[in-house]
């Protein structure tokens, strides 16, 4: 662990005020979040301020749990897929389930979430301790608790640690993110896998309750089609879309000489990105200034725009080095031919079986290769919504937990490491983490800034100021995701 990490570590620990305690470990946590260093979770810290609170903590009348299930989420998005695995999830109930959102959230999320639950509760801005306690009485009455937090939400873990020693509520966690360091280690009962990356994440983790492999649902209706196999001549069109970071070169994991290599052996193809910046993404420069108008890449376009890019598109390949989840099976379904490289965070789907180990092999698929109705048939049966829907209603409710789907149908050869950085950090760390720091001491600007690369200082260094002005004019003067 760095030495930044460490010292706010220990002083997370040695604060006198409870609340400062835990805003400093979502701190801690959310650093994690956006940087490998090899640590992904903290039970202890978590048992150690659970401790604390609970003589903090007044308990009101206990009665037994009287309502079956609530879902707890710290934010929901309108965009992104775990929000999406949150409501799907909701719709497996025989009833409609309960809903609480803990953190400040964006109204047009709450709304569209808000259709799939019974009763949704959006948590008021309180301090840490007064969160705590809020969370125990909105959940003391269910049986059941699934929680969708982020990887640095401490607030809900300490709740949820008072909780089970106050009633029998059983404590389900949906590990969204379960490629990155998260909280959550000692509080949940059933912590569930989605992948066998997270699989072989969590054999880092000291994990207290038991595991069960529950899956990402398809929410894509099976669209069957054949397709022509091209040749070199042709005018193909291929199609990604991602997160700029998933694109983003990592050790030796890049996706820019398939692309490469791609649009030279196909003279009259195209490619194109959506999702990553061109302007501040300087690795796709070279690519950009070589193929021109055949390489195109879109920040983002109108969602009606998005789909018609997609329809139009003879192959979708999926990103890399870090993949889009279930989005390679989601368009395998649709019925588009479906290409990519094998990534180092792997094991979403059995629609890994379509992607290739090296570039030669890729260019052979393409060449050769039609979208394989046996693994169709397997992704069906690992992600498909009935197949999820039965591992996470008997866990629920019969108590039966199920091994890993993922391994009877994809060898694992993944890369836990992949992302994990020994030296200088050179991912970005969000700005309103580091001035949340500075608040608490000023020293922490000069120890965040000696860990990060130079590319990743300059860019900390102007949007802090970029907050700073935003603080001080009150206007959204924009933001820049690295």
């Amino acid at each position: 662990m760095s030495r930044l990490l460490s010292s706010l570590r220990d002083l997370t620990l040695t604060q006198k005020d409870i609340n400062k305690s835990i805003e400093l470990a979502e701190a801690y946590g959310a650093i994690l979040w956006a940087v490998d260093k090899g640590v992904y979770d903290d039970p202890e810290l978590e048992i150690l301020l659970t401790n604390r609170c609970m003589a903090l903590v007044h308990e009101n009348d206990v009665v037994a749990p009287s309502k079956d299930c609530i879902h707890l989420i710290s934010e929901p998005y309108l965009i992104g897929g775990h929000t999406r695995l949150m409501e799907q999830l909701a719709t497996m109930h025989s009833e409609k389930p309960d809903l609480l959102i803990t953190r400040q959230s964006d109204d047009a999320a709450i709304e569209r979430t808000r259709v799939f639950f019974n009763e949704c509760t959006v948590l008021q801005f309180r301090t840490p301790l007064q969160k705590v306690t809020e969370i125990i009485e909105c959940l003391k009455a269910y049986e059941r608790v699934v929680l969708h937090i982020h990887p640095d939400d401490m607030t809900t873990v300490i709740a949820c640690n008072i909780l089970k020693g106050m009633t029998n509520a059983k404590i389900f966690f949906v590990n969204h993110a379960d490629h990155v360091f998260t909280y959550g280690s000692s509080v949940a009962d059933v912590y569930f896998e989605i992948s066998t990356f997270g699989q072989q994440r969590d054999k880092k983790k000291n994990i207290s309750g038991v595991k069960s492999f529950l899956g990402i649902p398809l929410s894509t209706r099976l669209v069957k089609k054949a397709h022509r196999l091209p040749a070199k001549g042709d005018a193909l069109y291929f199609f990604s879309a991602a997160s700029p970071f998933k694109f983003k070169p990592v050790k030796n994991y890049d996706s820019r000489p398939t692309i490469h290599r791609v649009l030279s052996e196909f003279k009259n193809a195209t490619f194109w990105i959506v999702g990553a910046n061109p302007y501040t993404n300087i690795w796709w420069w070279p690519l950009k200034l070589r193929y021109r108008r055949r390489f195109q890449i879109l920040s983002s376009v109108p969602y009606e725009s998005y789909l018609k890019l997609l329809d139009g598109a003879d192959f979708y390949v999926d990103s890399y080095p870090t993949p889009g989840g279930t989005a390679f099976a989601e368009q395998l379904v649709s019925g588009r031919r479906c290409v990519g490289l094998r990534a180092p965070i792997q094991g979403y789907s059995p629609a890994d079986n379509l992607k290739s180990k090296n570039i030669d092999d890729l260019m052979m698929s393409i060449l050769q290769c039609d979208n394989d109705p046996a693994v169709i048939e397997s992704v069906y049966a690992v992600n498909g919504y009935e197949a999820v829907k039965s591992r996470y209603l008997a866990c629920l409710y019969d108590d039966v937990l199920c091994p890993n789907e993922m391994e009877r149908y994809v060898a694992w050869t993944g890369d836990v490491a992949a992302y994990e950085q020994t030296g200088k950090i050179t991912s970005a760390i969000p700005p309103e983490v580091i001035a949340k720091l500075i608040s608490f001491d000023k020293g922490f600007l000069l120890s965040v800034l000696h860990e990060l690369s130079t590319v990743q200082q300059v860019k900390m260094v102007f949007k802090l100021a970029l907050l700073r002005i935003k603080s001080l004019t009150g206007k959204d003067v924009g933001s820049d995701k690295a």
